[in-house]
């Protein structure tokens, strides 16, 4: 844990629009589970999903663990955009 620092918390939420409903439905399906099971004690995350857009909340200790949390959710939600992608692609 970071020590000496001014910061108390960290504490942000980011919307995400995509394309369609249906696009951000599979996204928090399949992204919702690792925010849940996240392991993390430092931080902890919230997602949501609006319509086409997923409201990602993240609460965090320390500017480290908020940006591990922050930077692994945007590869899970890339990912599973990537994965979508392959799929129009095999149609």
């Amino acid at each position: 844990m970071i020590q000496n620092t001014p910061l108390k918390s960290v504490e942000s939420e980011i919307e995400i629009v995509l394309d369609s409903n249906l696009q951000a439905q599979v996204v928090f399906t399949s992204v919702n589970p690792e925010i849940i099971s996240s392991p993390s004690q430092r931080s902890s995350m919230e997602m949501l999903v609006k319509g086409k857009s997923i409201f990602l909340k993240i609460k965090s200790k320390d500017s480290a663990s908020f940006r591990a949390s922050l930077n692994s959710s945007i590869k899970w939600i890339m990912l599973s955009l990537d994965v979508l992608e392959l799929q129009k692609e095999d149609y």
